[in-house]
């Protein structure tokens, strides 16, 4: 099986810090990320997805420093759909991504690339 999934986009807000709900009290770093999609509407616009992304340890508390809203980055990871049932007892499926690479692609002078280890 093969689950992989790369993005380009710009932070909507500034990445969050905090830690997962587990016995380790592991780092976790979010940001949504607004993507472009690669064609335009009769309208002239280009439609835009936004995307919760992830980054889990270490390394998301040493790249979320530098994750800014309307910074421009590629992310890689893995893709993942998620339900929840409400209180009504329908459920809602979300996706979100869980990124392993973090590339800044704009002139940001603290801009890097950065790999998981």
């Amino acid at each position: 099986m093969f689950n992989e999934i790369t993005l380009v986009g710009r932070l909507t807000k500034d990445a969050h810090g905090g830690t997962m709900h587990n016995a380790q009290q592991t780092p976790l770093t979010r940001f949504t990320l607004a993507v472009d999609r690669d064609y335009e509407t009769a309208g002239g616009e280009r439609p835009t997805d936004f995307w919760p992304v992830e980054i889990i340890g270490p390394y998301g508390e040493r790249v979320g420093k530098h994750l800014f809203k309307g910074r421009l980055v590629l992310v890689s990871g893995s893709a993942h759909l998620d339900s929840v049932k409400d209180e009504d007892g329908n459920y809602h499926t979300y996706a979100r991504v869980t990124a392993t690479k973090l590339r800044f692609l704009d002139k940001n002078p603290v801009a890097s690339e950065a790999t998981a280890e």
